[in-house]
């Protein structure tokens, strides 16, 4: 498969915009009630009741369908992170991943659908570059404000640390669909810890 056939065609125009935005509301609607293996272009025709060329005009796969909402919400974490530390001054590397530990906490339970492309979407082979981005992108956006705050740290170490962070709280999200808050607290426990070695 070819690059084109992943990434969606985003469109400018408002009316086309507006069906773009329909049909990543229908993955996440069918995402939802269904799982990751139930969303398709065939479903996503028949739920948002949109022919099969419209769709294709805009998500030449099923891959593309992932790779939109997957876009969608990192846009909206970015913003949510960016907002929560553009004013800070603090220094310590730890408090920017404890506050990125909490929201993106708080935003997962509050986006089931992120969520599942968060913990489920690499356990499909043909999904996993969208999985394995949606982590970088994470990481990259820490990295980014840690700069900015000229705190120093390795590209390596934060995606090491967010993927902890991840980690643990995919575990919560696997046993209780939701991630509760002693899960939280050990995610802060894990990353805390990796950040103390040399």
């Amino acid at each position: 498969m070819n690059i084109e056939q992943l990434i969606p065609n985003k469109p400018k125009q408002k009316r086309s915009l507006e069906r773009y935005e329909k049909i990543l509301d229908t993955v996440e609607k069918i995402l939802l009630r269904d799982g990751v293996h139930a969303v398709s272009i065939q479903e996503v025709s028949k739920v948002a009741n949109m022919k099969r060329p419209t769709l294709y005009k805009l998500f030449p796969s099923n891959e593309a369908l992932f790779h939109g909402l997957s876009e969608r919400h990192m846009e909206n974490f970015n913003s949510l992170y960016r907002k929560n530390t553009e004013t800070s001054a603090i220094k310590e590397v730890e408090w920017y991943f404890n506050l990125f530990i909490d929201l993106v906490s708080i935003y997962l339970n509050q986006n089931k659908a992120c969520a599942a492309l968060f913990f489920y979407l690499d356990s499909f082979p043909t999904y996993k570059g969208t999985s394995l981005q949606n982590k970088r992108f994470l990481a990259t956006t820490v990295f980014e404000i840690l700069s900015k705050k000229n705190i120093k740290i390795s590209v390596d170490r934060v995606y090491i640390a967010s993927q902890l962070c991840l980690s643990t709280l995919a575990i919560s999200f696997n046993e209780e669909n939701f991630i509760s808050p002693r899960y939280v607290t050990e995610g802060k426990k894990a990353v805390n810890a990796y950040l103390a070695t040399n």
